[in-house]
């Protein structure tokens, strides 16, 4: 177990497969607060605490996780002054968080880890779509995962007259991953976007710690209007 302190409010905790493999713990079964996962949580705020000083008792944390590779994963954990702050980021759940439940905080991320790891470890598309709903953060994004980038040429033909927000190309192992980041002008038109991109991708949920570990652990193939480069020398 690696932890390093990014700042006075923010640790970052690596659990390879190792330290899953001596408590016995699946990192599907981080999101479901089991008695081990609820133990291993307490481990990390001890040592953080041991190492850095991180105090994390009667505060607010929000918990992000992000799989490395299939038996790996970086957990970030945020000491949060304003509350609602961890409300917002995880309305797309559509349940209330609360402020100490490793249980309750890591199941805000189940989606992400299951697009993320199965993109290891399979070419097929995942078995569980959830598309996601824009939050109150600015500005909305959207992220999908294809098969090839045959599938981000076809879906970047019909909708680039339709969507006018900035859009990024990362492929991360065999996928290809697009990031779409709304604007004022997609309103009308967003919804036949997604359904659109629905035909030729599958939808994950968008968050910055998932575009982070993509610019950090994959490839940027096309940065910045990448369905519009596509469609028009693709």
């Amino acid at each position: 177990m690696k932890i390093e302190k990014i700042s006075d409010t923010q640790i970052r905790v690596t659990l390879n497969h190792s330290d899953l493999q001596n408590r016995d713990i699946k990192i599907g079964e981080l999101a479901y607060g089991s008695t081990k996962a609820q133990a291993l949580f307490r481990d990390m705020m001890a040592q953080a605490y041991e190492d850095f000083g991180f105090e994390a008792e009667n505060v607010p944390l929000m918990i992000e996780a992000v799989p490395l590779s299939t038996d790996s994963i970086m957990i970030v954990v945020t000491k949060v002054e304003d509350p609602t702050q961890i409300e917002q980021k995880l309305e797309i759940i559509g349940e209330r968080p609360t402020h100490r439940t490793f249980k309750d905080s890591i199941a805000k991320n189940l989606a992400e880890l299951e697009m993320m790891a199965s993109s290891s470890t399979s070419t097929t598309a995942p078995s569980t779509k959830q598309p996601l709903h824009p939050t109150k953060l600015a500005p909305a994004a959207l992220m999908y995962a294809f098969r090839n980038l045959d599938d981000v040429s076809a879906v970047s033909h019909h909708i680039n007259h339709l969507y006018f927000g900035e859009t990024s190309l990362y492929k991360y192992q065999n996928r290809y991953y697009v990031i779409l980041k709304e604007n004022n002008n997609n309103n009308g038109n967003i919804e036949f976007v997604k359904s659109l991109l629905d035909e030729f991708g599958e939808p994950g949920n968008f968050s910055d710690l998932n575009e982070m570990f993509l610019k950090e652990h994959g490839k940027a193939i096309i940065e910045s209007n990448a369905l519009d480069v596509l469609a028009n020398y693709l």
